[in-house]
């Protein structure tokens, strides 16, 4: 046996199990010779390298020693695990199967199981593996039928098993990995290393730990948190994106928080560090508590924690409400004047309409575009500036620039706010607010910023791939997460477009003139209103376009802080006030190596989307299996764009290396960003776990004429690519017509 023994390996986060070579069955000097400079060698092969990558190991003093040792002529081989990894009780784990132990190890066969009393090595339970082949020198071979159903140990082996493994983990006084091997009527133990493999302990300990947080943040009163609008945009940010956007772009002091109060609300200085986002088992949700406090500090502005118990649907898209016994005595003395700030935040939302758009694009774009270029480049800057280099470009974008570009979306839902009100003078509301969304559709973005369109034109080849780059390589998939390449970095994700065809969207003209709701003479009294709804969701892309070259810079700059420490991504698993420790030279790769250890855990526990104080034993508890094995059942979510489609499903959890199908298809996806808009060519409609009217899948979804529904809990695990769907994109609903067979 010729075996691999790196410096890096066998540790407690990382094993390098695999990663690099291990030859079983060498005979002779010259296939010795070879075998050793082969596992020599595979300390730089693509596999080891691109692991410790993943696992941000440090790459320097890397050294390989080749372990040459007499193969034990296993008749039974296998592993265990002194504590067992998928169990909170103290037990051990045994898997065995017939032969070398590389048929368990290198999953080739289902191996028999078996869970043992630690003290006594007693057999808890077992189950028999299919073991279809054996490993025996240099040959693999069938099994033969007799043995398959047999189980390799009995209970006395397995008690004298036991008994090595608790010498084994007193001897290093920590649970151990062990590979074993039966031969000549004894156990070898072959290897031990430390328990790589995330506990169900541990898994525990973190569900506790993201119970005991939110409890602490929990209100007297009950709180709820929603996973809706941040999260569709930054659904798992890694440490440092979390840091830097939920202080300095979120936050009452943030862009967020400076545009609210350009918009005539007060909010509270409690808002001024945190926001009004948690990170909830590695997911942003928005605290309904804290939310309502954006509006003004004093008012009794609050949501109702039983309505929204009985329908958690409506915390996804919630308006807070006046909760008079909720106010303080001194509401009661002064309280008119805060009443009246709101009414003065509408007249001053209502007064930037006419003029915003144009200031927008001349005095605010502009300047803003300008600073940007004139920043030299990152790879330029000395270490010592870097920092402030950052710092710079994190005020100037997601302070004083977003600051800006965040109003056109409060601009555009307040516009078709007042087109819905327009129409419901004249119609019922249900029919009004339906009749508004078609008439919104279609809304023609700035051609420089026109991100679909130049993917359209890309995949109709009216556009060269590096003249796209030049507009749009700052944008990509997942783009508010600063650890995700961009386009101009890997535009792998572009590969699969196909041209399609042209969306048909009616002039808003021919639409009214199609509308049998109203008569000749309102028609053209409409046409303001939905022209300011268009001009705003075409500034609202546009807005976002430029947010995103300034978080492209930011990423550039943290790339190069990144490259120079050689931490191969991990810098993203740091917060800021970190950073001048790692330039001073301090090592941080335990810090990172925990954090994603950590974030991984807890993005593995289920959440289930709306959260309550008085349940939080929900997290980390089985959300509820789909309904319905057949065709029928019908899934009611938010109507985001009009119009009726019937095709096959498209089911994603991501875009990333995606070919679509040529036919027509329903994408079902958890949200959307720029990414996934190369797959829009071809679809016919959109199914989106999160989003809302105004959120980039529903603006795309109008701009193609595809209907589109949001709000589907679950959408990506109840419905499966195949399946046939109709989706009503007016009523909200999604029909599965019949199961992918």
């Amino acid at each position: 046996a010729v075996r691999s023994s790196a410096t890096a390996e066998d540790g407690v986060v990382s094993s390098f199990a695999g990663q690099q070579e291990t030859f079983l069955g060498v005979e002779g000097v010259e296939a010795l010779l070879r075998a050793i400079e082969a596992c020599w060698a595979s300390l730089q092969g693509e596999r080891a390298v691109a692991y410790r990558r993943a696992q941000g190991i440090e790459e320097r003093g890397l050294a390989m020693a080749v372990v040459v040792q007499r193969l034990v002529a296993a008749e039974m081989a296998g592993v265990l695990f002194t504590r067992d990894p998928l169990s909170p009780e103290p037990h051990m784990l045994v898997e065995a199967s017939w032969g070398l132990g590389e048929s368990v190890v290198g999953g080739h066969v289902v191996p028999d199981r078996f869970t043992l009393d630690r003290a006594t090595g007693g057999l808890l339970d077992h189950r028999r593996g299919t073991k279809t082949v054996e490993r025996i020198g240099t040959e693999q071979r069938p099994v033969p039928a007799e043995r398959r159903a047999m189980l390799c140990l009995s209970e006395p082996q397995l008690r004298d098993l036991a008994a090595l493994g608790r010498a084994i983990e007193d001897h290093f006084a920590a649970p151990r990995d062990v590979e074993w091997a039966w031969a000549e009527g004894r156990f070898w133990m072959l290897q031990a290393r430390p328990i790589t493999a995330t506990g169900a302990a541990e898994r525990e300990q973190v569900r506790q730990e993201e119970i005991d947080a939110l409890r602490q943040r929990a209100h007297p009163r009950g709180t709820v948190w929603a996973r809706f609008n941040l999260s569709e945009i930054l659904p798992e940010p890694t440490p440092l994106t979390w840091a830097i956007v939920s202080r300095r772009l979120m936050s009452g002091t943030g862009g967020f928080g400076q545009m609210y109060r350009d918009l005539g609300f007060e909010p509270s200085p409690t808002l001024d560090a945190e926001g009004v986002f948690d990170l909830v088992c590695g997911r942003p949700y928005c605290n309904l508590t804290r939310e309502p406090l954006l509006h003004h500090a004093r008012l009794p502005l609050a949501h109702a924690f039983a309505e929204l118990k009985a329908d958690p649907r409506r915390a996804l898209y919630p308006t807070p409400r006046l909760d008079w016994w909720a106010a303080p005595w001194s509401f009661w003395l002064v309280g008119w004047l805060d009443l009246w700030s709101l009414g003065r935040a509408s007249n001053r939302q209502r007064a930037l309409l006419p003029h915003f758009a144009a200031r927008f694009r001349e005095e605010l774009a502009l300047p803003f575009v300008a600073d940007l270029r004139a920043m030299p480049e990152p790879s330029t800057l000395a270490d010592d500036a870097l920092l402030p280099a950052l710092e710079a470009t994190i005020e100037r974008t997601l302070v004083r620039f977003a600051r800006e570009s965040l109003k056109p979306t409060a601009l555009a839902a307040l516009a078709l706010a007042t087109l819905e009100d327009e129409l419901a003078n004249v119609m019922p509301r249900e029919v009004a607010i339906a009749l508004a969304r078609e008439l919104t559709m279609g809304a023609r973005l700035d051609p420089e910023t026109d991100l679909p369109g130049a993917l359209r034109d890309l995949a109709a080849g009216r556009l060269t791939r590096g003249a796209f780059l030049v507009q749009f390589g700052h944008r990509g998939s997942q783009e508010m997460e600063l650890s995700r390449p961009r386009w101009n970095e890997d535009a792998s994700a572009l590969d699969g477009l196909r041209p399609g065809a042209e969306p048909a969207v009616p002039s808003i003209e021919a639409r009214l003139a199609a509308c049998t709701h109203l008569t000749p003479e309102q028609r053209p009294l409409l046409l303001p209103a939905i022209r300011t709804v268009h001009e705003y969701l075409a500034l609202r892309e546009t807005a976002k376009h430029l947010l995103m070259l300034g978080m492209a810079r930011i990423r550039a700059i943290l790339l190069e802080l990144d490259r120079r420490r050689g931490l191969h991504g991990g810098i993203f698993y740091l917060v800021p006030e970190e950073l001048p420790r790692l330039l001073a030279g301090e090592d941080l790769g335990a810090t990172i190596a925990q954090r994603r250890r950590r974030r991984a855990l807890a993005l593995g526990l289920e959440c289930p989307e709306v959260l309550f104080s008085d349940d939080l034993e929900a997290i980390g508890r089985p959300l509820p299996p789909p309904t319905g094995n057949g065709g029928g059942e019908v899934l009611e979510g938010v109507p985001l764009s009009g119009g009726i489609a019937e095709a096959v499903a498209l089911v994603l959890e991501h875009p990333e290396g995606v070919t679509p199908p040529g036919e027509g298809y329903i994408l079902v996806c958890p949200s959307t960003d720029p990414a996934w808009v190369p797959l829009f060519v071809q679809a016919r409609g959109l199914v989106m776990e999160t989003g809302g009217v105004l959120s980039h899948g529903a603006i795309v979804a109008r701009e193609f004429g595809l209907p589109a529904v949001a709000g589907i809990a679950g959408a990506t695990r109840r419905l499966r690519t195949g399946d046939r769907l109709r989706i009503d994109g007016t009523r909200g609903l999604v029909s599965r017509i019949e199961t992918a067979s």
